[in-house]
């Protein structure tokens, strides 16, 4: 025999009128079928749970177990899908959509919650995540956010359209007194670093990959590493001389507090990250530019000021892609 794989709203919206006081009969003429039909609905939800939801050695009959979890988790459920289409026909009047969005570490710090009080002026309902690139991904991959803010292209993935935010440079990011010497040149700098620990994050982040690869090629000889798991961290070790990474801007600016002893200097080679604005469904193209355009506003209006006012050196190693067609 065949059995129904869920239940359905009309079937639980009996059991419910007829859960407010275990009687079959009132909640036949409340809802104006017949008590049949009630005792058919609440049979078919036992058939599909297996198992009763009603004690009816009882008088009057009560709720087993399994019937106050349903109704505990039911009346919410119900009272949704009862607010689904007045709450559909009011965002079409006033054009707002629902938006579950996903930012990065960086761009959470960086962004929110400015952004936030932004998408609030074209969303009727907000929900933002923030995680990891890979997170935040794997997120946008599996249909749990509708746009992402974060730093993998999503290149080869089915479906992802990426629209450029923003490039900025790798750095090295040291201890002060590192380069308190006049003009260091490369190799001294290098010799100095090569006897500190190098910092780095877990390979289970994406600026693990981007890092790493940058480490690798600069041919550092392993002396000692420090796996970390948040930049703050990072940038507390090395404003105590514990230690040496490589990070960009928006990373480093998440520690701005150790600012007085850490110092950064920009390679001898190219090495940057990049920043996306990530959408899958064609439906929600027009928002993902629209949070494009106000990101790199209140980059311009608000973070680059902060930024110039605490950290000025930052700046000329981050670079908005503002002249990208949308």
């Amino acid at each position: 025999m065949t059995v129904d794989s869920g239940l359905d709203i009309g079937c639980l919206r009996i059991f419910l009128e007829t859960a407010k006081d275990c009687n079959m009969s009132r909640a036949a003429q409340t809802l104006g079928v017949s008590q049949p039909a009630v005792s058919a609905s609440i049979k078919k939800i036992e058939t599909i749970l297996g198992t009763s939801v009603f004690d009816r050695n009882t008088r009057p009959i009560q709720l087993t177990t399994a019937g106050r979890m349903l109704w505990n988790r039911g009346s919410y459920l119900l009272e949704q899908f009862d607010c689904l289409t007045p709450s559909i026909k009011s965002s079409l009047v006033c054009h707002k959509v629902d938006l579950r969005m996903g930012c990065s570490d960086c761009m959470s710090f960086a962004l929110s919650p400015s952004l936030m009080n932004a998408a609030l002026e074209f969303t009727k309902n907000l929900s933002v995540k923030t995680g990891s690139t890979p997170t935040i991904s794997q997120m946008l991959s599996c249909n749990q956010i509708d746009i992402a803010l974060a730093s993998d292209s999503m290149i080869g993935v089915e479906n992802v359209q990426a629209l450029p935010l923003l490039t900025e440079e790798f750095l090295f990011v040291v201890p002060k007194d590192i380069l308190a010497c006049p003009s260091p040149c490369y190799k001294e700098i290098y010799e100095k670093l090569s006897h500190l620990p190098y910092l780095r994050f877990g390979k289970e982040t994406f600026d693990f990959v981007q890092s790493e690869r940058i480490y690798r090629g600069l041919h550092f000889k392993d002396v000692q590493r420090i796996e970390v798991d948040t930049n703050k961290a990072m940038m507390s070790l090395i404003s105590n001389r514990r230690g040496w990474c490589i990070l960009p801007p928006l990373s480093i600016w998440m520690g701005k507090e150790f600012s007085s002893n850490v110092s950064f200097f920009k390679f001898n080679v190219e090495a940057t990250r990049r920043y996306f604005v990530l959408y899958q469904s064609h439906g929600y193209a027009s928002i993902a530019e629209r949070i494009r355009k106000v990101s790199i506003e209140l980059f311009k209006k608000e973070i680059f000021p902060q930024i110039a006012k605490e950290w000025p050196e930052l700046l000329k190693h981050i670079h908005l892609n503002d002249d990208c067609a949308s």
